[in-house]
């Protein structure tokens, strides 16, 4: 279950929270809860239901079933004055209240293309469709560099025609050394800078490809740009 509420989203595969970009801690069992609580939107959920729920085997007060609601308030950003998304049934539970959808998981990608991210000894084979670049650890093509936000950028591959696109990232996105925010076209030997982390796109035609491999890393011969220097880079 993946599902989005204001400026948040919670991911039941990857057992994560997010506010915007950035991931929020909770335990185990606050976790548990509010998962518990969108799942049955908008309807309520006794203390007797929840305790079955969470602590099946254990007897708990009811101030640690208030702590935990405590810690997810703090969490998503919302006091109990203020209660947008949990709602307390005075006399019975808790119940999630607030408007919330639950969100499809990033579409897999296609084919491998002829199209390469390109970076020192590195050459990141790119695939027909659709690939986020970015910091999260579910991204096509992940950038641990704390620059880079978790959802940077896309970009689209369609046969030929590349497509960059920047996610609304904090540091930007840069092609041929400009920031861009919309949809623009990126060609073979463009420079693409994420963050401060910089790759070149290159376009590999099939009939001039070629890999061998070397100790453990598969080498590829890659076409040089015009006016450079022919040379291998190390695929990953």
């Amino acid at each position: 279950m993946r599902v989005a509420f204001g400026d948040c989203t919670l991911d039941s595969g990857t057992r994560e929270l997010f506010r915007g970009e950035q991931p929020v801690h909770l335990s185990p069992k606050a976790f548990r809860l509010l998962e518990l609580l969108l799942e049955g939107r908008p309807r309520a959920l006794s203390k007797e239901q929840i305790h079955e729920k969470i602590w099946p085997d254990a007897f708990v007060s009811e101030a640690t079933l208030a702590s935990l609601i405590a810690e997810i308030r703090e969490a998503i950003g919302e006091s109990g004055k203020d209660s947008r998304y949990i709602r307390t049934v005075h006399g019975f539970g808790y119940a999630f209240a607030g408007a919330a959808s639950e969100t499809p998981p990033p579409p897999a990608a296609g084919s491998d293309s002829g199209w390469r991210l390109v970076q020192d000894d590195r050459a990141i084979t790119l695939r027909e469709g659709e690939t986020i670049l970015g910091r999260d650890h579910l991204a096509g093509v992940r950038i641990p560099s704390e620059s880079v936000s978790r959802r940077h950028a896309r970009i689209v591959i369609e046969r030929d025609a590349a497509t960059l696109e920047d996610l609304g990232s904090k540091n930007g996105t840069y092609l041929r050394g400009e920031r861009i925010s919309g949809p623009k076209p990126a060609g073979d030997g463009d420079s693409i800078r994420i963050g401060s982390v910089t790759f070149t796109l290159r376009v590999v035609p099939a009939d001039r490809s070629t890999a061998t491999e070397i100790g453990s890393f598969p080498v590829e011969e890659i076409p040089p740009a015009p006016g450079t220097r022919k040379g291998k880079r190390r695929s990953p």
